[in-house]
């Protein structure tokens, strides 16, 4: 099962279906880019409503097979459809996940930050997914490619900029009381009012971590980045973030195994060499590359050897704990402005290593 969040704030949760009627998808250009997208936020009450599915049956097999995570019947800790809470509105963090991965596997970090007082919103970025599931229950599946190599990355890394955009402009319209979705359902009470979008961070894991830094250098609506076992660019091909340099606050969290392959190291030497803004890079000692997301917590023990090239040998418990840790100590530093945060000191585990 999912670890409880940590925060004080029951969850809910919705799903929107966002369409840029304005720009073909490059994938199918006969089509307009479309995504879906997952919305938690902390919850009034959660009594009259029902937890939300981890996954749907039909991304079930292809998570299972890839991973040996066993999800049928999962159910994750937040509320679906539950009103949000009032109040004064609350930081908003944008999610986007590795090279053709699902939203989902992040879902248990996003429900821990909602739990502290944060709207979390994950993207899918449809026709790189394995799977991406629209209203009705229209299924996309991940485009053929021939290989995984340069130019298809780049070719995600450009349509996950304009699918941030797009994200970000429809919490504009719904903050203003619009609905953004395309079938214009019904949304959460009060989902409009819980939105700060004078603070917004944006959250990366792998391919998605150059994505969040690189958003930011280009969208100054974003506050503040957290690169989570990425690059700053593909391979030699550094992003402008990484040669320009940014003006707001970085934080680069790497997974032992990262560290030690090394292929991000060029980048990263580029940003810090230009960016101007506060930085840190931590290691999470004994971790894998997908010790950032839910996988630790899935992954059956007696399948652990299998997934040895995903999940380190740190304890899944343990693990979770950090990156929930910093990730929210990041948000809380520079979209609330509190004082004194993990990052405000140095490490106290020998699990985490400041780098630099």
């Amino acid at each position: 099962m999912l670890p409880q969040p940590g925060g004080q704030f029951p969850v809910g949760t919705t799903v929107l279906h966002l369409v840029d009627a304005a720009r073909p998808d490059p994938f199918v250009p006969e089509r307009s880019r479309e995504l879906m997208v997952s919305v938690f936020y902390p919850a009034a009450e959660v009594d009259r409503y029902s937890r939300s599915h981890y996954a749907s049956t039909e991304l079930i097999p292809a998570l299972e097979k890839r991973f040996g995570v066993e999800l049928p019947g999962l159910l994750t800790n937040s509320y679906s459809g539950a009103p949000a809470l009032a109040g004064p509105a609350y930081p908003v963090a944008l999610f986007t996940p590795g090279a053709g991965v699902s939203r989902i596997i992040s879902t248990g970090l996003a429900e821990d930050l909602a739990s502290r007082g944060y709207v979390v919103v994950t993207i899918d970025h449809t026709y790189e997914a394995p799977v991406v599931e629209f209203p009705g229950g229209r299924l996309v599946r991940a485009a053929p490619m021939a290989a995984f190599d340069k130019e298809i990355r780049h070719k995600f890394t450009d349509a996950r900029m304009l699918d941030t955009q797009l994200v970000l402009n429809s919490l504009t319209a719904l903050s203003r009381g619009e609905n953004p979705d395309a079938e214009h359902r019904d949304l959460p009470a009060g989902l409009d009012r819980a939105l700060d979008l004078d603070r917004i961070g944006m959250i990366g894991h792998s391919l998605g971590g150059f994505i969040a830094v690189e958003s930011m250098h280009e969208d100054r609506r974003i506050d503040a980045a957290i690169d989570l076992d990425g690059q700053i660019g593909i391979d030699e091909d550094f992003g402008r973030a990484a040669t320009e340099g940014v003006d707001r606050p970085v934080l680069v969290l790497r997974s032992q195994q990262i560290a030690e392959v090394g292929d991000a190291e060029p980048s990263l030497d580029a940003f810090w060499q230009h960016g101007t803004a506060w930085k840190r890079e931590l290691t999470l000692q004994g971790s894998a590359h997908y010790d950032f997301t839910d996988l630790p917590a899935l992954v059956p023990d007696a399948t652990r050897p299998v997934t040895k090239q995903y999940i380190g040998p740190i304890p899944a418990a343990r693990a979770t704990t950090l990156v929930r840790t910093y990730v929210a100590a990041m948000l809380d530093k520079f979209l609330r402005a509190h004082p004194d945060t993990p990052l405000d000191h140095p490490p106290t585990t020998p699990d985490l290593t400041q780098d630099r």
